[in-house]
């Protein structure tokens, strides 16, 4: 018995400090997210992935499990057909990076506006870290000209060499 404890206690001695990161569940986790939050949704899914002291580094978006619920149920109010497609995503240590391409019509109020019935569609990196099975963290980079522009929040570029409209 005594070399058994022996050998377990140089086994665990012999262990790196943190175990690695399990990268295809950690990329699961990110699209188990994606997949039943926006897709389905679901904002209650927000309780099943997110860690209770998750950190929102967007500073146009509401912190908190909260915050992210809210900002999940504006979305889906003034987008019934929202979607997200991963286009992309990469899984290193505890992090989570994903392209995502995000369509939708505005068929409902939206950031204050009423619906206009436009199509968006542009894309976002979303990056996470992941702490105990759940996504703690978040920042995110938004290609949001194409966003705005189909919402009306501000005008078309005009095409190279077009003279401006006249009032």
């Amino acid at each position: 018995m005594r070399r058994i404890i022996i050998a377990a206690c140089m086994f665990m001695t012999s262990l790196p400090s943190a175990w690695p990161a399990d990268l295809d569940a950690n990329k699961q986790l990110y699209r188990g997210f994606i997949e039943d939050a926006w897709n389905k949704k679901d904002p209650s899914a927000v309780d099943r992935y997110l860690a209770l002291d998750f950190i929102e580094h967007n500073p146009n978006l509401p912190p908190g499990l909260a915050g992210r619920k809210q900002f999940i149920a504006s979305v889906m109010a003034g987008f019934s057909d929202y979607r997200a497609e991963i286009q992309e995503i990469i899984a290193e240590g505890d992090r989570v990076v994903a392209r995502v391409l995000w369509t939708g019509t505005q068929d409902g109020p939206f950031l204050g506006r009423p619906a206009t019935g436009n199509k968006v569609r542009f894309s976002t990196a979303d990056f996470f870290r992941i702490e105990n099975g759940r996504l703690a963290e978040h920042w995110d980079v938004v290609d949001s000209l194409p966003r705005a522009i189909a919402l009306g929040l501000v005008p078309a570029p005009r095409p190279a060499g077009q003279p401006p409209k006249s009032p």
